[in-house]
């Protein structure tokens, strides 16, 4: 699964880099309500600049996809995933985020479904996330598109959810 693999008509389908992080930003800010439920706080540039930058030691960079969508010019979607995370047969979802303008109208949905059929035919044979229970846009969403509660870890005044989607 290569990022020229996910195709949602109407979208143009893009890396966000930093080059072109200040099209995609504001996607992150209208996301407060995430960014104060994990952080805290709402988010930063730094959030942002961190999200592109993400890399880890024992993953090659190149399974570390950061994805935007954008209709018309405007950044809809961002979506950040690692191939063979924790597992060579899992595609982990890291973050998805939709910008307000967006919501409530299917792209969220319709993004997810693009990813998920551009793994049809990989190795890959379940994506993961993991979302707070008390994500209360969030956790809707990812039952709604078909994913289930595999693990539950407790974490003082929430619960961290694991969450599986079989291909």
């Amino acid at each position: 699964m290569k990022m020229r693999d996910i195709y949602l008509d109407g979208y143009t389908v893009e890396p966000i880099t930093l080059s072109n992080l200040s099209k995609y930003e504001d996607v992150f800010y209208c996301n407060n309500d995430y960014y104060m439920i994990t952080d805290g706080r709402p988010a930063t540039r730094q959030d942002c600049i961190d999200t592109v930058e993400y890399s880890m030691d024992e993953i090659p960079q190149d399974n570390i996809l950061n994805i935007g969508f954008s209709h018309e010019g405007n950044a809809v979607a961002c979506l950040f995933v690692i191939k063979g995370y924790p597992r060579e047969d899992i595609l982990y979802i890291g973050l998805f985020l939709v910008h307000n303008n967006y919501k409530r109208k299917s792209i969220g949905s319709q993004c997810i479904q693009a990813l998920i059929r551009s793994l049809k035919g990989t190795n890959i044979k379940y994506v993961c996330l993991s979302v707070q229970d008390n994500n209360t846009s969030g956790l809707p969403f990812w039952k709604h598109m078909g994913f289930s509660v595999i693990e539950k870890t407790h974490c003082g005044d929430f619960s961290n959810l694991t969450m599986e989607y079989a291909l």
